[in-house]
């Protein structure tokens, strides 16, 4: 009795010290003529980094993705190597510490900015071990399909068109008998896909994200052959950035704060698949209230020939309370001058109030949320029956002309009537 007791106590301690573990998914898939790779950042910090370092001699162009501590957490050069690191229990090394020599830096830097294929990152790992792979592991895949777990003093690759990788060393269990559901669930998912595509790389990302006190912080989806990246920031699937890796490593070195970029946008109405019974919507969202949408509606659901709507902090609206501070300076400079008559007073009242009443009646409204988020509304007209509509959202935001967010594409159809 006094051992079990012992040994449900250690269970538990273990349990407790590795309960607030990074728990990222990461996974890798070569299939259908594709090549991709996805994960989900999983922690407390929310201060998450973009960072692009262009080609040197002899040295990669790539970008990384991490905190504010700088360390790399995961990325892809310009030849289409991605990788990303999952922490794990603590793992002893012992071939590596006899035969292989100790490196002072960050391995996994080296790694990127030397190698283009996972055959030469197995080499500089055949030679060199660091301090990080006693508690992590990594998911490294090339453009050519081919992709390897670094695990401890084990390298192994997989059997399927995929590979998966999350909290646990899969050399200490047997094959279909994981200890984690985000494991099982990519595995399913990924076995489950005749093809796959950046949105069903979407959907697995989805399906494992985290919440409560370590929730997903980033999400990539990487395009391996194309050097195209999917960004989607705390777990929000509806909003991405598309990043082009050679287009921005041509700007030179350059860190981005990750949540500056995104609008927060939730799609509200109408919903995926809706069914309207009028000619006339009237769409909403929630996004940030600085930033300027481009609101796409269209019977194409590549939105060909698509004219957007501007909404949000266009011009006029910027423009309109410097107009106001500029009318009611004028009318206490002409009080100061003692030139002001009552009829004046009585048409400037006038116009002062017809332009308040112009703003608060605007097509465009919107409503205070909590925070900086707002509620926009835009109504279109003359919509035809009988027939299924597209709409999609592209944000603008306040500070930044380097990146632009877009929605995933909402589906509704309008009724016969």
């Amino acid at each position: 009795m006094k051992k079990r007791k012992t040994f449900f106590l250690i269970a538990l301690l273990y349990l407790i010290g590795t309960s607030h573990l990074f728990t990222c998914t990461i996974f890798y898939a070569a299939r259908n003529n594709m090549v991709l790779s996805g994960n989900n950042e999983d922690w407390s910090d929310p201060n998450t980094f973009m960072t692009f370092y262009p080609s040197e001699a002899g040295k990669q162009g790539w970008v990384k993705f991490g905190f504010q501590n700088g360390f790399p957490q995961g990325g892809m050069n310009d030849c289409g190597l991605f990788w990303d690191a999952a922490s794990t229990p603590y793992l002893a090394m012992p071939y590596c510490e006899e035969y292989k020599e100790k490196y002072t830096g960050v391995l996994m830097q080296k790694v990127i900015e030397e190698c283009s294929t996972t055959q030469e990152a197995v080499a500089v790992f055949e030679e060199y071990y660091c301090d990080d792979l006693y508690n992590a592991q990594y998911l490294i895949g090339d453009s050519t399909g081919t992709s390897i777990i670094v695990e401890g003093d084990e390298i192994f690759g997989s059997d399927e068109d995929f590979q998966v990788m999350t909290n646990f060393c899969q050399s200490q269990y047997e094959q279909g008998n994981s200890p984690c559901w985000r494991y099982d669930t990519v595995e399913e998912m990924l076995q489950n896909e005749d093809e796959i595509s950046p949105v069903s790389f979407g959907w697995i990302l989805s399906a494992t994200h985290q919440q409560g006190s370590y929730p997903t912080q980033y999400s990539n989806i990487y395009d391996n052959k194309n050097c195209i990246i999917y960004l989607f920031h705390y777990h929000n699937y509806e909003e991405y950035i598309t990043i082009d890796l050679n287009q921005e490593l041509e700007k030179g070195f350059i860190s981005y704060n990750i949540p500056s970029l995104f609008s927060k946008i939730e799609m509200i109405y109408p919903d995926f698949g809706a069914i309207v019974n009028t000619t006339s919507v009237t769409f909403r969202w929630e996004g940030k209230a600085n930033s300027t949408y481009e609101l796409y509606c269209s019977t194409d659901p590549d939105f060909t020939d698509c004219e957007p709507i501007i909404i949000g902090s266009s011009d006029f609206l910027k423009s309109t309370p410097k107009n106001l501070n500029l009318l009611i300076s004028g009318i206490f400079i002409t009080a100061l001058l003692g030139i002001f008559r009552k009829r004046i007073l009585i048409i400037l009242l006038t116009v002062f109030i017809v332009i308040l009443i112009l703003l608060s009646c605007s097509q465009n409204s919107t409503s205070p949320s909590s925070g900086d988020i707002t509620e926009f509304t835009q109504t279109v007209e003359n919509l035809q029956p009988g027939t299924t509509y597209y709409w999609k959202l592209i944000a603008h935001p306040e500070g930044t002309d380097d990146f632009l967010s877009e929605t995933v594409t909402y589906s509704f159809s309008l009724s016969s009537f």
